[in-house]
């Protein structure tokens, strides 16, 4: 009786009830948008960054990362990958040789990172074969041949076909030099990739700073689910072909993008709550007054003998409906709006013209949110159970009223 009371007297203000009901729906859409957006960000963000270095698991030597240098390599990578290619999860694996070196033609020279790598791996797993401007990506695992991004290309006035000159020092701490021919011009749309990386077969490479077959800086495992990176780290780590060096997720081996997207994340969630503060604010206004507004209708149901434990029983079942249908509604509408930007992306390329980029990986300007269901259930969770909280006021104040001065 007292459920079937709650539902009859939501729906005698139909405005009213529409109003909250308004609010709680496109606050929740609003706010299930831009979490995904953020969310959507992050996976792209990090998704390109791990396919192009070392992956979700890095495996390296131990001292590499607190004082990069050729000399810090990684010689048991060909016994290490048939184990790792065995283990759940595992898309692929990657070796990459990575150094300092110097570039030089007759129009000058340049710093540059140099990438050496497996053609037919980052053709796979990494962004950078898919960018291509002009020419063609690397082919085989030995040549002499080299990709470097448009805007290096447009400061030592490199064309496809053109021969360049790569300067490092190698494992020995001898400069050495090499021979080689631009095979192809990529375009990350960042400065630092498009500036400074240089790519070359991973055979060259080994030659250029002294690598014995099979050494590699970093030997990547590339997972379809980041969320195993863990496991996986552990289990290679407990490898008997694994002593002597260091098995590292990707937030240990990319820590700015990490440091990046918790920052973000947190700045991210704080606007948001406020957002939701300003919309549960709107939505108990609306509560309260319809409380205060009814107080004739509590105080004869009270002259009449109802208890104020049933009447705070009618007025809490009657917020509770409201949240229910309010907040499925908004579930509804926001997955649908996030679905349809999941399909065909957001462009942002009207709110901004430059490039965003992230420790010199670039998100484009096409955005496209990510959706999970325990990302569904905690928005969708907190803005109920903070809707409900906000209810209890309203609740408690429906019986507190004089019934003779009402009545009167």
């Amino acid at each position: 009786m007292v459920a079937r009371l709650a539902w009859r007297s939501m729906w005698r203000n139909r405005r009213r009830t529409i109003i909250t009901l308004s609010s709680i729906v496109l606050g929740l859409m609003f706010f299930l948008l831009m979490v995904c957006l953020a969310e959507g960000v992050y996976a792209k963000l990090v998704d390109e960054a791990v396919r192009m270095q070392g992956g979700h698991v890095t495996i390296m030597h131990p001292r590499y990362l607190d004082a990069p240098s050729a000399d810090l390599f990684v010689g048991q990578a060909d016994a290490l990958r048939p184990l790792i290619a065995k283990l759940r999860g595992v898309e692929r694996t990657k070796g990459l040789v990575i150094g300092q070196g110097l570039v030089k033609t007759a129009t000058g020279a340049v710093g540059v990172m140099v990438m050496g790598v497996e053609p037919v791996s980052e053709m796979e797993a990494s962004p950078l074969p898919k960018r291509m401007r002009r020419g063609r990506y690397l082919a085989g695992n030995a040549g002499a041949e080299a990709v470097v991004g448009v805007a290096l290309a447009e400061r030592l006035k490199l064309k496809v076909g053109k021969k360049l000159v790569l300067a490092a020092n190698d494992a020995h701490g001898q400069m050495v030099e090499e021979l080689c021919r631009v095979r192809g011009i990529f375009g990350m749309d960042s400065d630092e990739m498009d500036g400074y990386l240089i790519q070359v077969p991973i055979g060259f490479a080994r030659r250029l700073y002294g690598l014995p077959p099979g050494g590699v800086t970093y030997l990547g495992v590339v997972l379809g689910n980041p969320d195993d990176r863990h496991r996986v780290a552990g289990e290679i780590a407990a490898m008997p072909g694994a002593k002597g060096v260091s098995v590292l997720v990707w937030e240990k081996v990319l820590p700015e993008i990490a440091s990046y997207i918790r920052l973000d994340r947190t700045s991210n969630w704080i606007f948001q709550l406020f957002l939701i503060f300003l919309v549960l604010f709107t939505i108990f206004n609306t509560m309260l007054m319809s409380v205060l507004e009814r107080n004739r209708e509590f105080g004869v149901l009270l002259a009449l003998g109802t208890t104020p434990g049933r009447l705070r029983a009618q007025v809490f079942l009657e917020a509770l409906f409201l949240n229910i249908l309010g907040c499925a509604g908004g579930l509804l509408l926001g997955s649908a709006v996030v679905g349809y930007y999941m399909v065909y992306g957001m462009d942002i390329t009207k709110m901004t013209s430059a490039e965003m980029s992230i420790s010199g990986f670039s998100f484009g300007k096409m955005l496209y949110p990510r959706l999970t269901g325990t990302l569904l259930g905690w928005v969708g969770g907190l803005v109920f159970a903070a809707t409900l909280v906000l209810s209890l006021i309203p609740v408690w104040r429906s019986a507190r009223i004089r019934v003779a001065e009402v009545l009167r």
